[in-house]
């Protein structure tokens, strides 16, 4: 070892640079390095040991180790490397401490770097992979190492030399990162690809990748040629990397640029990449990059025209703005283009199905053009225009129905007539009417003209019999009876009466049971073990409780067994290890719920879960506290032999029959009568007067052997209001002795897990026994209260002060630390006993630093949609569900949450407010005194949003919870107040035109209202909207304005001198006038929704 070679060798490693160590191995044979990597060997192992991270080594320095080798090698190996290079002894706590942090650290990743710059350059073929080889434990090597290293062995002679460099390629590009670190790999691609183009097709499946993670951090982009370019462009990034787009950097663009001006850069390369980029699903900023690149290359007629069939593809790319781009280049460039006549056809025919409204609108626009330019390809066009008629869209539909309505029948050929019949078919009646003609059966030509309006007295006298026939057949139907009085009032007088409205009430618990249950107890198990990305839902476990009860004895049949097996076999997972950063269980954490569900089904202990382990980090989240309680008595039920449970609804909205309750309450024994399953059941039955005192009735005979809580609690919930006085004011003085210990809200912790902050703490405030007798018995309390007085007040603030003040109280220091900031528990305590509506005034009591409910509980459902009125919880929509399934009338209070949250701008869970929002959609919810702040959804971007709020309109006209006069007023002042953004509101009148009869009506009558009121004040652009829109209502309806102030208004707008477009569409509106008098919008609105 004392060979000139190994000590300058040595001393470039310890004392040198990269550069002079590669200068001294360039020039080495093969022979060479292999004798010198055996003399290297035993040293680079050592020196290996020495820098990995040991907690408790202990420390030595470079220069002492050096030392000792450069003088005596093979005796440093036998006797001083134990000492000296010790495990650790280069890389330990005591090397990072003190003054000298930095520069220690930097010393030691040089070194480390040229050992393995050396192993590099002298190591064999098996094990020079090693030198590229990183460990967390290791040090971090140093700025383009991976580029010094490879050209290192870029320089070596041996034959392997290109597949040994592939696979450092591969795991160097595998380990490698988005973070802004330079490693060089890029640069070293090149110099391979340089020197060896032998070994391009080796090298090919590592180079867009290379530029992808590396390349494109030189801006520059400095003597990278146009095939790494442009691989590196198209290499697909990994889920992980998708943040990071080279085009998201300006420098990038302008480099590219640079390199078409100066022909380094194929320009035809790059566009056909381009439009390969655009057809894939790209996210909206990326997209945009590509877009504004196509953009700044502006290509050529003649460039474009080469890409013809790539760009009419492009019309329904993945991307809406993609395909947004393509519309406009084929209206430009191709429309006329007979060769593609036929390809265009069937883009836009699958373009007419886009659930981008805007796109599909243009792909209806490119074909009506198409057509103006080939009239032969009205048969083609028919056909694509009937399968458009199955898209998302019902302003589209009308649309497309309103052209198809402009066709004669001869000029449908018996296919496309079969196929519009066949998709008619499933369309409302009340959208045909543009094609009555064609769907005639032998139909002749039929003269039509959009001016000739209907006979609207002779139609409103059918409808009228039709209504009165209806109303005789079902004499239990108020709502039938009251708009048929409105209508014949009119008829009678001439005048419009006042609507009555009909008042939300609990009458669709009166319909038949409709809550689907398991038939087969391998349905629950298959049921039960369906557990990917899923999170069970109230209804879930309703569903699921009651089907493991039915099915008690087949839990270990050969077939339920079979099913549950490999769930059964995931519970060690949950016992050991604990959770990873990478988020594994968020699709398999309803894992947790089906376990417990499964053991307790075959009649086995619940599962337990050693501390900090996965199953009790997650249990209370996964599988919360009160479904852990209820499956108990479940479990008590299944022992017993019984096989129903007291709680499940009968309903699929989550209602609970009160007949059904009394039987199944009767059929228990006292000893199976559960606090919480018996609240569960007093929270979902109806306040239906009559059948609750028949229920009533069937009860109280077993009143009077009960346990004394049991029984005042069901004398509170459902007896007379003489009887139920006294059971309450022995609960109130009962909670004044025997106050309840559990918060109103409180944080999920699992008795199993680490116990968060009670572990930390050993904080005992934090702590309460949910099964104590006073928190059972106040649980059930409530929902006593809430069954007998739904969403009111229950007047017991001033009755029982005391209780108020204990359930307000924060406990010790500790927990006004952590709750009383963020809760106003006072607050949430007057409205546990008078759930007030929720309003921005009412908010604005809370704090705004609220916790997410994803960590938090409450047993009493009331209080959640005062929390979920805040825009800074992450609430999902499966809970807002769960609360309205779990008390119906809830639902109310939901709706008012969501009414607080829509249109701000920190809403940053959008579908969960619609959730809420659409809560409005039951008929328990009265809705008509929200009606102008409903309307704002009308105004959303998101056509979602939009459609949802056209929706719930449309159904509170048809179940006659909002009238027609009511809707049209509330439209009325949206569109007056809206001046930006109108568009958005244009399209939802479209789409409620759409939706019938009635919503044409509605929206005819709030826009005669608007032009009669308030015209002159708005912009000549909603002027012209509002025209067109009030043009297509007439045009479908074959109706002219009815109100007398919209006709003068718009005479007024016709007679101005200066010619516009508002003036012209004022002429064409009033030359509708010459038609006979007929009902009001809201006459024909009211006989509409009669006849649904």
């Amino acid at each position: 070892m004392s060979d000139g070679r190994f000590q300058t060798l040595l001393r470039e490693l310890f004392q040198g640079d990269d550069d002079r160590l590669r200068e001294i191995l360039r020039p080495l044979t093969a022979e060479q390095r292999k004798a010198l990597f055996c003399e290297f060997s035993g040293l680079l192992e050592v020196f290996h040991r020495a820098c990995r991270y040991e907690a408790e080594a202990r420390t030595s320095n470079l220069s002492d180790l050096f030392q000792a080798v450069r003088d005596d090698p093979v005796g440093f190996l036998q006797d001083r490397a134990a000492s000296l290079a010790a495990p650790g002894a280069l890389n330990n706590p005591d090397v990072y401490r003190g003054f000298f942090k930095l520069g220690a650290n930097g010393g030691l990743m040089a070194f480390y770097s040229r050992l393995n710059v050396l192993r590099a350059g002298l190591a064999g073929k098996t094990k020079v992979l090693g030198a590229f080889k990183t460990s967390s434990r290791q040090p971090a090597r140093t700025q383009k190492f991976v580029l010094y290293a490879g050209r290192v062995l870029l320089d070596r002679p041996e034959p392997w030399i290109g597949e040994a460099l592939a696979r450092v390629f591969e795991h160097s590009l595998r380990r490698t990162r988005f973070a802004g670190g330079d490693q060089g790999v890029a640069r070293l691609m090149l110099e391979a690809r340089q020197r060896h183009p032998e070994w391009a097709e080796t090298l090919a499946p590592y180079l867009g990748v290379a530029m992808r993670r590396d390349g494109f951090f030189s801006h520059a982009l400095k003597d990278f040629d146009a095939a790494m370019i442009v691989a590196g462009l198209d290499c697909e990034p990994t889920s992980q990397e998708a943040i990071f787009e080279p085009l998201f950097d300006h420098r990038v663009v302008e480099s590219l640029l640079r390199r078409l001006a100066d022909g380094s850069l194929p320009r035809a390369d790059l566009l056909a990449l381009i439009l390969r980029k655009l057809q894939s699903p790209l996210r909206p900023s990326v997209a945009k990059c590509w877009i504004d690149l196509f953009g700044r290359l502006a290509p050529t007629a003649a460039e474009l025209r080469e890409r013809s069939g790539a760009l009419v593809d492009l019309l329904n790319a993945p991307a809406p703005a993609a395909s947004k781009l393509a519309f406009g280049v084929v209206e430009q460039h191709f429309l006329e283009d007979a060769d593609r006549a036929l390809e265009l056809l069937s883009a836009f025919e699958y373009g007419l199905r886009n659930p981008v409204q805007g796109l599909a609108k243009a792909a209806l626009r490119l074909l009506k053009k198409q057509i103006k330019h080939a009239p032969g390809l009205v048969p083609l066009a028919v056909k694509a225009a009937v399968a458009g008629l199955s898209g998302p869209h019902a302003v589209l539909r009308a649309d497309l129905l309103r052209w198809l309505g402009t066709l004669k029948p001869e000029q449908l050929e018996e296919d496309a007539r079969r196929q519009l019949q066949e998709a008619a078919a499933g369309l409302p009646a009340t959208e045909l009417n543009p094609i009555a003609h064609l769907l005639a059966e032998g139909s002749a030509t039929l003269e039509t003209d959009g001016a000739d309006p209907r006979d609207g007295r002779s139609e409103l006298l059918a409808a009228v019999a039709a209504i009165r026939k209806r109303a005789a057949d079902h004499p239990e139907d108020r709502l039938v009876r009251q708009r048929l009085d409105f209508l014949e009032h009119y008829l009678a007088t001439g005048q419009c009466g006042e609507l009555a409205v009909k008042t939300p009430d609990h009458a669709d618990a009166l319909s038949p049971p409709d809550f689907a249950l398991h038939e087969t107890a391998e349905a629950v198990a298959l049921d039960i073990a369906r557990t990917l990305n899923r999170g069970f839902a109230q209804a879930d476990y309703d569903r699921i409780f009651a089907g493991i009860v039915r099915f008690a004895n087949a839990a270990r049949s050969e077939r339920v067994s079979a099913i549950l097996a490999p769930l059964l076999d995931k519970l060690e997972g949950w016992r050991q290890g604990s959770l990873d950063t990478g988020g594994w269980w968020w699709g398999q954490g309803g894992e947790m719920a089906a376990l417990w569900l499964a053991l307790a089904w075959r009649r086995e202990a619940p599962p337990r879960f050693p501390k900090n382990s996965r199953g009790a980090q997650v249990l209370d989240s996964q599988f919360r506290p009160a479904q852990q309680r209820r499956l108990r008595h479940v479990a008590a039920l299944i022992a017993a032999g019984h096989e129903t449970l007291l709680s499940t609804p009968t309903h699929a909205a989550g209602w609970l029959s009160p007949g059904a309750f009394a039987e199944r309450f009767n059929a228990l024994p006292p000893a199976l009568l559960y606090a919480d399953e018996l609240g569960a059941a007093l929270y979902r039955l109806p306040a239906l007067p009559e059948q609750r005192a028949d229920a009533w009735e069937k009860l109280a005979p077993r009143i009077s052997p009960l346990d004394t809580v049991i029984a005042d609690s069901l004398k509170l919930a459902l007896a007379p209001e003489a009887e139920a006085r006294a059971p309450l004011e022995r609960l109130l003085q009962r909670f004044d002795q025997r106050p309840p210990t559990e918060p109103l809200f409180h944080a999920l912790f699992s008795d199993s897990g680490d116990g968060g902050l009670v572990a930390a703490f050993k904080a005992k405030i934090f702590r309460h026994d949910p099964d104590s007798v006073e928190n059972a018995t106040f649980r059930l309390f409530g929902a006593a209260l809430r069954c007998r007085f739904g969403l009111s007040d229950a007047g017991i603030a001033g009755r029982a002060p005391r209780l108020l003040e204990r359930l307000s109280s924060a406990r010790g220091w500790f927990s006004r630390m952590f709750h009383e900031s963020q809760l106003n528990a006072a607050l949430l305590a007057e409205l546990l006993f008078a759930p007030q509506p929720v309003t921005e005034s009412l908010l604005g009591h809370f704090s705004a630093a609220f916790p997410s409910p994803l960590n938090q509980d409450t047993a009493h459902p009331c209080l959640w949609p005062y929390l979920l009125a805040n825009t800074r919880y992450l609430a999902t929509p499966e809970l807002i569900a769960d609360q309205a399934f779990r008390f119906p009338p809830l639902a109310q209070r939901l709706f008012e949450a969501g009414l607080c949250r829509q249109g701000r701008r920190d809403d940053f869970y959008r579908e969960s407010t619609l959730s809420l929002l659409m809560q409005g959609r039951r008929p328990q919810v009265d809705i008509r005194p929200h009606l102008a702040p409903l309307t704002r959804m009308l105004l959303a971007a998101q056509p979602i949003q939009r459609e949802s709020g056209v929706d719930l309109l449309a159904q509170g006209l048809q179940d006659g919870r909002v009238t027609p006069a009511d809707l049209a007023g509330a439209l009325v002042g949206r569109i007056k107040d809206t001046e930006p953004g109108f568009a958005p509101l244009d399209q939802a009148l479209a789409s409620l035109c759409a939706t019938g009869a009635a919503g044409q009506a509605t929206v005819g009558l709030a826009l005669e209202r608007v032009v009669a009121d308030a015209m002159d004040g708005f912009s000549p652009r909603k002027q012209s909207l509002l025209l067109d829109r009030l043009a297509g209502v007439l045009e479908e309806t074959g109706r002219a304005p009815h109100d007398p102030a919209a006709r003068q208004a718009l005479e007024s707008l016709a007679a101005a001198k200066k010619k516009s477009v508002v003036r012209d569409k004022a002429r064409a509106l009033i030359a509708r006038f010459k038609s006979p008098a007929q009902p009001p919008p809201q006459v024909l609105a009211v006989a509409a929704l009669g006849q649904c």
